[in-house]
């Protein structure tokens, strides 16, 4: 039922069974053989037949007083179309090249060509794309007749789908057998061939399972391993070892409890020196007033406020409080710079006081003479406190809300020459940590 093309190269085409194939490769005239009845006479040959490819002519020609297919004239020589010969030709009756196959169909030239894209005999790919899987042809497409392709796909195309008994997946019919070494519902023996579940034994899923809980005849270690009993044997005699080392037991049980109990007072005794340290370090850290200052270079100034872009610092540290810089290039669309402190979430945030309260001050260098920079310089009231509270609590999130000055300069302000060099800025932030209490 099935035919293995023999090579990727010698491929199954229509053409290689109408026309004439050339020692060229190229395809000329219609076979003369598929004609249903001979060329009558030596002139109806001499005016139906190629005197190049002896072939039916195909798109009939004449040149230098020959009859040609059109394909067949030398390259550069002159020519005329015979639309009488090609008439002629086109109505001639020609059989189903496939006539050996089985197929009787037979019409004019200038069908067969349709006939082939419907005929039950010609051998076609599977549509499921199916191949050889196995020998000298591995990977080689196969082609079946036509009228075979259904009965194929059903019953033996190798990529049909078919349901595995044992866990319903849907399955390729040439991966069931890979896919019953790994199926979980497959029923496997005992590995250690304890019997259990008689001979259908159990889900390839439970296996693990039975070893660690059920299997007699797994090897397991004695329940007093880690208190030094380093016996091992099969589960089912577990009970006559417990029994027979009753009084060892005891013992190495005695003397697990006493290491155990000397440890947990030596933890204790660590845990309680280290509550008493960071106690002390907390109320260090609550009178403690903290400083962070960082220096931010910041490029492509210009370009980041024509995008009214927001930029962000790297993080830096007030004491123990992680903060961050924050720069809306146009805020609100105002024309101007607003600069703002974001409190970030730390490693040491569940030792901190909250809510912090801070001094800050912003500094655009002058980057010609190092003098006449632009300094702005606030703190957080009470009030911002009370107004503002999601700024200065612990951070549930990445970060804080930011607080600052929404117009610490304008955008043509910080683009003149003397802060702006080399399309870059450079701000210095500092900020103070104040006490609430």
């Amino acid at each position: 039922m099935a035919e293995e093309l023999e090579d990727t190269e010698e491929r199954f085409w229509k053409e290689d069974l109408v026309y004439v194939k050339t020692e060229d490769d190229s395809y000329r005239g219609w076979r003369l053989e598929l004609l249903k009845e001979k060329l009558s006479s030596r002139v109806e040959e001499k005016l139906l037949m190629c005197t190049f490819c002896k072939g039916l002519l195909r798109e009939a020609c004449i040149c230098q007083e020959e009859f040609k297919c059109r394909i067949c004239i030398p390259r550069g020589a002159p020519w005329q179309p015979v639309k009488v010969n090609r008439e002629i030709v086109n109505e001639k009756m020609i059989r189903c090249p496939l006539k050996g196959s089985g197929c009787d169909w037979s019409y004019t030239v200038k069908t067969v060509l349709h006939h082939l894209d419907e005929c039950k005999f010609l051998s076609v790919v599977c549509p499921l794309g199916c191949a050889v899987l196995e020998g000298e042809r591995k990977g080689k497409v196969v082609k079946i007749e036509r009228r075979h392709i259904l009965e194929h796909q059903i019953d033996s195309c190798p990529l049909r789908k078919i349901i595995c008994e044992f866990c319903n997946d849907k399955v390729e019919a040439c991966w069931m057998n890979p896919h019953l070494e790994v199926c979980e519902d497959f029923p496997v023996p005992c590995p250690n061939g304890c019997g259990t579940n008689g001979k259908e034994g159990m889900k390839r899923r439970d296996i693990p399972a039975h070893l660690s809980n059920e299997c007699p005849l797994q090897i397991i270690q004695c329940i007093y391993w880690n208190n030094g009993c380093r016996e091992e044997m099969e589960r089912r005699e577990l009970k006559h070892h417990e029994k027979e080392s009753l009084h060892i037991h005891f013992r190495l049980s005695m003397i697990d409890m006493q290491d155990k109990l000397d440890t947990a007072i030596s933890q204790l005794a660590k845990a309680t020196e280290r509550i008493s340290t960071l106690e002390e370090q907390n109320q260090e850290l609550s009178t403690k007033v903290s400083i962070g200052e960082f220096e931010w270079k910041i490029g492509n100034v210009k370009m980041k406020i024509l995008r009214k872009e927001t930029s962000y610092s790297d993080p830096f540290y007030v004491g123990l409080y992680k903060c961050q810089g924050r720069i809306v290039w146009d805020f609100a669309n105002t024309g101007k710079v607003g600069c703002f402190i974001l409190i970030m979430k730390g490693n040491y945030d569940h030792m901190l006081h909250w809510p912090i309260k801070y001094k800050w001050t912003f500094v655009l260098l002058n980057q010609i003479n190092n003098e006449d920079n632009f300094v702005y310089s606030d703190e957080v009231t009470k009030k911002d406190l009370d107004k503002y509270p999601n700024s200065f609590k612990r951070p549930a999130k990445l970060r804080n809300g930011g607080f600052g000055t929404r117009t610490f300069i304008s955008n043509t302000g910080i683009l003149e020459e003397k802060y702006y060099r080399e399309h870059n800025i450079t701000l210095q932030i500092t900020v103070k940590q104040l006490s609430i209490f």
